[in-house]
């Protein structure tokens, strides 16, 4: 979940709803993230020092309580990795077969 809200946070800043959104979209319905679970993993990226909140209130300024995210240098850095990561993975995959070079099932 926490790669998933950097992903989503990696354009530029959002309120919290924004990036729920963003993250069950990208989760295709294999996973519903709610408030819950996203305030707590927002918590942790900002504990780790991966997120803090935007001075900057993009767009959609019209609720002065929203808080909005941004990654900070050591965010994006962390979610750089592990895309590195994720994408090598991926590769050994293809490598010994298990998903053919456009990711569907052999």
């Amino acid at each position: 979940m926490p790669f998933a809200v950097l992903l989503a946070l990696a354009p530029g800043p959002l309120h919290g709803y924004a990036v729920m959104k963003d993250v069950n979209r990208r989760l295709r319905r294999r996973a519903v993230i709610g408030p819950g679970t996203l305030y707590r993993t927002l918590k942790e990226l900002r504990d780790l020092g991966w997120i803090g909140e935007a001075d900057e209130r993009p767009g959609e300024s019209d609720d002065e309580r929203r808080r909005y995210y941004q990654l900070t240098e050591e965010g994006r850095e962390a979610a750089v990795s592990e895309a590195e990561r994720l994408s090598e993975l991926v590769e050994d995959a293809r490598a010994v077969r298990l998903i053919g070079d456009g990711g569907a099932r052999s």
